[in-house]
């Protein structure tokens, strides 16, 4: 005879029909403060921290991680609710964090999307809204933001006779994806106002040195150095290139292409030709601000900047994740 009561291992979910479909109801709570006017979200905590100045602590995005099934639980811990109790779609608007949920979104379009789940596949879409919104809004990262929404166009294309899920709801992702690439594309650079404060025209060249070596993106040095001589000239220094390539690759990578030149004079080493050749072959190195970490005491999911509540009060411990090894923490 089946079971037919309720089971305290594994009650199940509740759930409420919205706009976008059917949703979890204690992630369609979440989402609720989530899609609020950033204006009333200011007002609330303004009244909140008068009112309970002392007791108010900042938000901690976090997730338990549960590795796998037991006897006393049957729920493992999904993408779609790490997307959500991390808020992945309030991390974009931090410039730190938006490089990580890029590559996290690439992945995502490049490996699984096809196979994951229809609450997976929304949230992806609206993080890449998200992501757009918050681009046309700071005049940053354009050009990466073309290339993931490009990216997600492939797949959705190729993805069309092969994916899991229903084919309504695969139609509603390309039309949200098409209508965000035109929006994309309607944008235009604002150039700056005459305002008599100094550009970067006006820098002399040490600070130009300077500002140049906290790039870790070659294309935009190279894309800065077209603008004028100086520049240029700054931007072709071999020093510079000298440092990108200890940067972003080993020893072992730099030795293949050069074996004996550094034997006969450093100083007529080609760096920027080492570093082309070297980045074709081994690729750059991902730079990220701020990452998602794991608990080493809790197995709690967090943001590295912001921290966690945790139970242990011994020294925190934690292991950063990159974004191919949080992707590997769940079955997709």
């Amino acid at each position: 005879m089946p079971f037919l009561s309720r089971d305290w291992r594994s009650p199940g979910d509740q759930w409420v029909r919205t706009s976008e479909g059917w949703e979890r109801l204690k992630l369609w709570r979440i989402k609720i403060f989530e899609r609020m006017n950033e204006n009333i979200l200011a007002r609330l905590l303004r009244l909140a921290v008068s009112e309970y100045d002392d007791t108010w602590h900042k938000h901690q995005p976090h997730i338990h991680y549960i590795k796998g099934i037991s006897k006393e639980r049957k729920v493992m811990t999904s993408l779609s609710e790490a997307f959500v109790h991390l808020d992945m779609t309030g991390a974009v608007r931090d410039i730190r964090r938006f490089n990580y949920v890029k590559k996290l979104m690439f992945l995502l379009l490049t490996r699984n999307f096809r196979y994951l789940s229809g609450t997976s596949q929304k949230n992806i879409i609206n993080i890449l809204e998200e992501m757009t919104n918050q681009v046309l809004k700071t005049d940053t990262n354009v050009p990466a933001m073309k290339a993931l929404l490009n990216c997600a166009v492939n797949t959705l294309t190729d993805g069309q006779y092969s994916h899991i899920g229903s084919e309504c709801l695969w139609n509603k992702h390309r039309a949200t994806v098409s209508k965000t690439v035109a929006k994309l594309e309607k944008y235009q650079l604002k150039q700056r106002h005459c305002d008599g404060k100094p550009t970067l025209d006006d820098l002399p060249e040490d600070c130009l040195r300077c500002i140049f070596r906290k790039l870790s993106n070659h294309s935009d040095i190279i894309h800065t150095g077209q603008t004028n001589q100086t520049n240029h000239t700054v931007s072709s220094h071999m020093l510079l290139w000298k440092q990108l390539c200890f940067f972003h690759f080993t020893d072992q990578q730099l030795v293949v292409f050069l074996p004996q030149e550094l034997d006969i004079n450093e100083d007529r080493v080609n760096w920027r030709y080492i570093y082309r050749r070297c980045y074709k072959r081994f690729g750059m190195k991902d730079i990220f601000a701020d990452h998602l970490a794991i608990c080493c005491h809790c197995d709690t999911l967090f943001w590295q900047s912001i921290g966690h509540p945790c139970f242990s009060d011994s020294e925190l411990k934690s292991r950063p994740l990159s974004p191919e090894a949080f992707l590997d923490l769940f079955v997709l």
